[in-house]
């Protein structure tokens, strides 16, 4: 396929397909369609793409990238207009700590002005990933490293995968739980086996998704009866407003979202929870061909997030409090983790808001191939009552801005730490 082709049928699925259409229009399309040619290269013309995505402010959720995972190897943050590595793989040249002052010669305030169409969001703090795309596409960097001013040549990081899932004793009362998505089932279920026996003796708990991809909700499901009150259900929380939330039907989204969980049911790893999630929307979708945008619970004829959780029950032997510890980094399922947590009285958020990017979700994968095409399918109705969450997040219950501090001390862990002492 050619590249305008692939433009072309982008285009097409935005306007008709993706969830989006209801209240975003994007840039006009031709602006960007007269810059593609066929001979341009795969880099120039994934910079076009997501530019002319860029233009319908959804993070993550409409995207457009290559088919081979791109692997950055740092994550940065902005701060008062200056731009911070807060972890990084050496290999790459950067270290944690260092400041971007430069980008192929240009300022940070300048290269932000020359590139200001690739970014996303609206807030500063959410163009974390498009400065580290930029950055890995111009490779050039002026870094201040203390004192010393250095030049980098930025290169590849190595293949050692992110140890994303941990859990530890803090102390003999609290433990400490990370997640850095809710996909990789095999890492999940051993952490749990791990912590679970564990959990039924101290009084305290801290879930670490300051960075967490998101992936499938259902992989953090058996979590909730160490943090659901003893002998309580879902039911019997507190009730908060739920605006739910709208499919839109098409042949074209049924036939992709059922390619994806074909290939989600061919994992060996995959959860029960899971299966059941799947074989649900898969009825949701054959019975809904063609009928557009649907209210979900008034499709289905059921109250389906109910019945799903309706079996989970606190424990007596569990934690008496709960920290989360949220973050920008942590989005999508993530968000929705933390949301969820929100809600149950002896959990307690500390940090800072999530990305914020479920008010277009359940989405799936076009195959362009050597690039894919991320686009949603579903539209929450809080956006109809001003209620949305994009560049926005979910906000903790104790704020704890970040600061160039954060880089020499894990100052949301001293925080957490005294909200369980009672301190704070």
């Amino acid at each position: 396929m050619t590249k305008q082709a692939i433009f072309d049928q982008v285009v097409s699925l935005l306007q008709n397909d993706s969830a989006t259409k209801k209240d975003l229009t994007g840039a006009d399309p031709a602006l960007f369609r007269e810059k593609i040619t066929e001979e341009m290269s795969d880099e120039d013309f994934l910079y076009v793409m997501r530019c002319y995505l860029a233009s319908f402010g959804v993070i993550s959720h409409v995207s457009f990238h290559p088919k081979k995972p791109e692997k950055l190897g740092f994550r940065l943050r902005i701060y008062d207009n200056r731009l911070f590595v807060v972890q990084a793989d050496e290999q790459t040249g950067l270290r944690e700590g260092d400041e971007i002052v430069a980008i192929s010669g240009q300022t940070v305030k300048d290269f932000y002005q020359t590139h200001q169409a690739y970014f996303v969001s609206q807030t500063p703090e959410r163009h974390y990933a498009d400065w580290a795309r930029l950055m890995k596409r111009y490779s050039q960097l002026t870094v201040a490293r203390g004192s010393v001013i250095l030049q980098i040549h930025l290169q590849n990081p190595s293949d050692a995968p992110d140890n994303g899932f941990s859990g530890y004793l803090v102390n003999d009362e609290t433990y400490y739980m990370r997640l850095i998505d809710f996909s990789n089932e095999a890492a999940i279920t051993e952490l749990y086996q791990q912590a679970f026996p564990i959990l039924s003796g101290v009084k305290n708990l801290i879930i670490d998704v300051r960075v967490n991809h998101g992936g499938t909700d259902s992989l953090y499901f058996p979590l909730f009866p160490y943090t659901l009150p003893e002998g309580k259900g879902f039911k019997d929380l507190e009730k908060v407003d739920d605006d739910g939330m709208e499919i839109l039907y098409t042949p074209t989204n049924v036939q992709h979202r059922l390619d994806q969980f074909a290939g989600f049911l061919a994992n060996p790893d995959i959860s029960k929870e899971s299966k059941q999630m799947i074989a649900d929307f898969t009825k949701e979708l054959k019975t809904n061909v063609d009928k557009g945008f649907l209210v979900y619970d008034d499709a289905s004829g059921e109250d389906d997030g109910e019945s799903m959780l309706s079996g989970y029950r606190g424990l007596a032997e569990s934690p008496e409090r709960i920290i989360i510890l949220s973050d920008v980094y942590c989005g999508s399922s993530g968000d929705n983790f933390v949301e969820m947590m929100r809600r149950m009285p002896k959990v307690t958020v500390v940090g800072r808001p999530t990305l914020g990017i479920l008010d277009y979700s359940n989405c799936c994968t076009v195959d362009f191939g050597d690039f894919e095409l991320l686009y949603p399918t579903s539209r929450s109705l809080a956006i109809d009552h001003g209620k949305g969450m994009t560049d926005k997040g979910v906000l903790p219950d104790v704020l704890v801005p970040w600061t160039p501090d954060h880089l020499l001390e894990d100052m949301d862990m001293k925080v957490a730490m005294e909200v369980l002492k009672g301190e704070a």
